[in-house]
């Protein structure tokens, strides 16, 4: 049995032990100069050891590792642990494994894959890109030593943090999910809630059940972990990676909003028990009107990034009011269903209903897209270009719908 110094002694030791780990897909360019650069970032007298998550990569990265394993490393685990190998220099213990996967089979199954598998009481979690600075490693992992209750998230997004070299497509991308992240499933004091990069003590995972598709776990974290759990954000730049192509592709696009989704519906279910029905007219006004203007957001976002990516070549060529159309009939359905599901709480799916509903939706709508089809055209042929034109539109589109949709559509008194 522990005295109670071996006791607070342990506990020192097991802040000190930290797993890093790395989800790779054909990252055979990038793993080696990242294993050597982490190693280098991490902080005196902390033990470490960093895990692979290979999904069968195509080009060899999982063997790359195992190799990289037997020439820098020494000191094998065990007799019969010939892929795990520690290395003992300037006071650091750092150990690497790698994991091998027989499929691709998804960034949130390696993750968890990982952290079951993993030995430290604190996880870090980072991509194998570069676009998660290794030099920041040091300043985490301080943090999380300083606040051990406490989730610690690289962020773009507040003061001193960054973005360079992403594309622009992606960096519209980017933000979009998350704005929805943020607002859509209440997470405003996160200011970068789709980080993939952050630590944690694993307690904080305590009865947390992860069962989305995403491709972005902080984002499940954070809406399933316990409220005792603090979060905090440190600012990083994050960099576009300079070998390799990106992940992100439609399925992971849907994906995502098939995640926030669920995320959504958990958090509100949850809550259920816990939240009465608001009787002040007042209130209940501006929260519906705020719903609704989010939802209106979301699908600007969505309108323009439908549009830009079915005009500029990335899904199609299309010219512009093509793509305005189809971006338009995207974003009007998406809007309809969030708004009667989540707005306005109509659950009546009766088909009748549901279609005239659907109808009376558009119609309300139908002003708002005129004026949007209106306005694209004329900026668009008085010489302003197509993303700025259409960002007014969609902009201007978006504003009109609520009361009319309110009193004509779902049958509510405009100031309930």
């Amino acid at each position: 049995m522990l005295n109670v110094n071996d006791t607070i002694q342990q506990t020192r030791e097991n802040q000190k032990f930290v797993s890093i780990i790395i989800p790779t897909f054909n990252e055979s360019m990038n793993i080696t100069d990242l294993l050597n650069q982490i190693q280098s970032h991490i902080p005196i007298e902390t033990n470490v050891e960093i895990i692979i998550v290979d999904d069968n990569s195509p080009d060899g990265t999982g063997h790359i590792v195992e190799k990289y394993i037997a020439e820098k490393m020494y000191q094998p685990n065990s007799v019969n642990d010939k892929e795990t190998r520690t290395i003992n220099h300037l006071n650091k213990n750092i150990s690497i494994k790698v994991i091998h996967r027989r499929e691709k089979a998804g960034l949130i199954s390696a993750l968890v894959n990982g952290i079951g598998l993993s030995r430290g009481q604190n996880v870090l979690i980072m991509d194998a890109d570069f676009s998660h600075p290794p030099e920041v490693i040091n300043k985490m992992i301080t943090e999380l030593k300083n606040q051990p209750n406490c989730i610690i998230i690289g962020s773009r997004y507040i003061r001193g943090g960054a973005i360079k070299g992403m594309p622009f497509k992606r960096f519209l991308l980017s933000v979009g999910a998350n704005f929805i992240a943020r607002h859509g499933l209440s997470l405003k004091n996160v200011y970068d809630p789709m980080s993939g990069f952050f630590a944690f003590p694993k307690h904080a995972l305590q009865d947390v059940e992860f069962n989305t598709n995403g491709f972005k776990i902080l984002l499940e974290i954070l809406i399933k972990k316990k409220s005792n759990i603090c979060v905090k954000e440190i600012p990083y730049t994050f960099k576009d990676r300079k070998h390799g192509q990106s992940k992100l592709d439609l399925p992971i696009i849907l994906d995502y909003l098939k995640a926030v989704w669920k995320l959504y519906r958990y958090g509100r279910k949850s809550k259920k028990q816990d939240t009465q029905s608001e009787k002040r007219r007042s209130v209940r006004f501006i929260s519906k009107a705020a719903r609704f203007y989010t939802v209106g957001a979301s699908g600007v976002v969505l309108n323009y990034l439908v549009s830009i990516l079915l005009s500029n070549g990335f899904f199609g060529s299309l010219g512009y009011l093509q793509a305005t159309a189809i971006g338009i009939a995207v974003s009007v359905t998406t809007n309809f269903l969030l708004n009667k599901f989540w707005t306005f709480e109509d659950k009546n799916v009766e088909a009748i209903r549901f279609i005239k509903q659907y109808g009376m939706f558009v119609g309300c709508s139908s002003l708002g897209i005129l004026i949007q089809f209106l306005s694209i055209y004329f900026l668009s042929e008085s010489g302003i270009s197509y993303d700025i034109s259409l960002l007014l539109g969609v902009t201007i589109a978006s504003v009109s719908n609520f009361l009319f949709n309110k009193k004509l559509t779902f049958k509510e008194n405009i100031w309930d």
